[in-house]
C-alpha cells in the first residue's frame, strides 16, 4: 500500500460521512501527498515525522462544537532523503502547490520564510501542512514551523522576530506572561500560520508544558480573550484516569492571535496527550465519548468517524488516539480529535521528553 491509498482511502470515509465534498476533498488531499504519497509505506519510517507518535506523516482529526463538524488532515512532505534540507526543499514544493492551485495565501509565511527554513546548518523538521474541511466552502490550509530550526536562534528569539514579522510585535508581552515559570518549562514548539488573507487569519504559539497541573494551567489561559476558565481540570482527569501533572506525556496548548484582535490572544486551546494514559483505544474511545456526552457534543458521530479510521480492533493497541483538545469560549466548548494513521507503531512510546 502506498501513502497516497492509504490516504485518500481514509479521507473518502470521512468525508462522505460527514456529509462533506468527497471529491473536492480527496483532490486537495491527493495534492497534499504529492509525489512522496507514491511511495510504499515500510515497516518502519525512512523520516521519523513529527506529526504522529509513532513518525506516521498523515494525521486525520475531526472538531465538534454545537452541530457543526470539520475533518481536519496534517502531512509531513516526505523528504526524498533523510536530512533537514531535503525536508525544506519538499515543504518549499507542496507550499507553492497550494498557493497555485488551490489560492492559498503565502504572504505571512515569505516574511518569516528565511526564519523557520534556514540554509545554515537545519536542524529538525521544516515544516507541517494543514487542511480543515467543512460541509459548506473551500478548504482552507496552515502550517506550522519549526522554532528550533538551527541553533543561530533559540525558539524563544526566532518566535519573537517572526512575531514582528507578522505586525504582531506587541503580542509578545502576552506570551512571555503566558510562560511565567520559564520557557524551560512551558517551552514554544511550533508557530503556526493560516494561509489566509485578512485581519482574521490567526497566528498560533504552541506550548509543551511539563510538570504543569492543569488546574494552574486552566487560571493561566485566561489572558485569552475568550477563554472561560473551571472545566480543564475534569477535561483532563476523565480523559487520563490522572490526578495532578501528566509527567508521561506533557499538556501542550496554544495561543491564537489575529490582527483584529489586538495585543491579546483571542482564544487558547489545550491538547491532551491521550496515547500513554490508557491500555487501549478501546478505553480511551469509552473516556472521550463520556466527556463529549457530558459537553453535550456529537459522541456517536465521533465514535462513526473513528471507526472510519480504525484499520483494527479498538482493544489491539494505544495508538490511534494522540490528543483530544478543548477550546472553551463564551460558546458552548469546542472538542476535537486527533487520529493517527499507525503505519509503524501501534504502542508508540513517549515523545517530547524534557531533557
Amino acid at each position: 500500500m502506498t501513502f497516497s491509498d492509504y490516504g485518500i482511502a481514509t479521507a473518502t470515509r470521512l468525508f462522505d460521512s460527514a456529509g462533506m465534498d468527497v471529491a473536492g476533498g480527496t483532490a486537495t488531499l491527493r495534492r497534499m501527498l504529492s509525489p512522496w504519497g507514491a511511495r510504499r509505506i515500510g515497516e518502519r519510517p525512512d523520516w521519523h515525522s513529527d506529526v504522529c507518535a509513532d513518525g506516521s506523516p498523515i494525521e486525520f482529526s475531526a472538531a465538534f462544537a454545537d452541530d457543526r463538524v470539520q475533518i481536519r488532515a496534517l502531512v509531513e512532505s516526505l523528504p526524498e532523503v533523510p536530512s533537514t534540507p531535503a525536508a525544506q526543499r519538499s515543504a518549499a514544493g507542496l507550499t507553492q502547490g497550494l498557493i497555485q492551485e488551490f489560492g492559498a495565501d503565502g504572504g505571512r509565511l515569505a516574511a518569516v520564510w528565511d526564519l523557520f527554513l534556514p540554509h545554515e546548518d537545519p536542524a529538525g523538521f521544516a515544516m507541517m501542512h494543514a487542511a480543515v474541511f467543512a460541509p459548506t466552502g473551500r478548504p482552507e490550509f496552515k502550517v506550522y514551523l519549526n522554532p528550533e530550526a538551527n541553533g543561530t536562534l533559540s525558539g524563544v528569539d526566532r518566535t519573537r522576530a517572526a512575531l514582528e514579522r507578522v505586525g504582531l510585535a506587541d503580542a509578545w508581552a502576552a506570551v512571555s506572561a503566558y510562560a511565567g515559570r520559564g520557557f524551560d518549562l512551558d517551552r514554544i514548539v511550533y508557530f503556526g500560520l493560516d494561509l489566509v488573507e485578512g485581519s482574521e487569519a490567526r497566528v498560533k504559539v504552541y506550548f509543551r508544558h511539563y510538570e504543569a497541573v492543569p488546574e494552574e494551567l486552566d487560571a493561566r489561559m485566561e489572558v485569552a480573550a475568550q477563554h472561560e476558565s473551571g472545566l480543564l481540570g475534569d477535561f483532563c482527569r476523565e480523559l487520563t484516569g490522572k490526578e495532578g501533572e501528566l509527567r508521561e506525556q506533557p499538556l501542550v496548548s496554544n495561543l491564537t492571535f489575529t490582527a483584529s484582535g489586538g495585543t491579546a490572544p483571542v482564544s487558547a486551546t489545550v491538547y491532551v496527550p491521550l496515547w500513554l494514559y490508557a491500555d487501549s483505544d478501546r478505553t480511551i474511545e469509552r473516556r472521550v465519548s463520556a466527556v463529549m456526552r457530558d459537553l453535550g457534543l456529537p459522541a456517536e458521530q465521533y465514535r462513526t468517524l473513528l471507526d472510519h479510521v480504525a484499520r483494527r480492533p479498538l482493544a489491539d493497541g494505544r495508538g490511534i488516539h494522540t490528543y483530544a483538545s478543548l477550546r472553551v469560549g463564551s460558546a458552548r466548548p469546542r472538542v476535537a480529535t486527533y487520529w493517527s494513521t499507525e503505519l509503524y507503531d501501534r504502542y508508540p512510546s513517549a515523545r517530547y521528553q524534557r531533557g
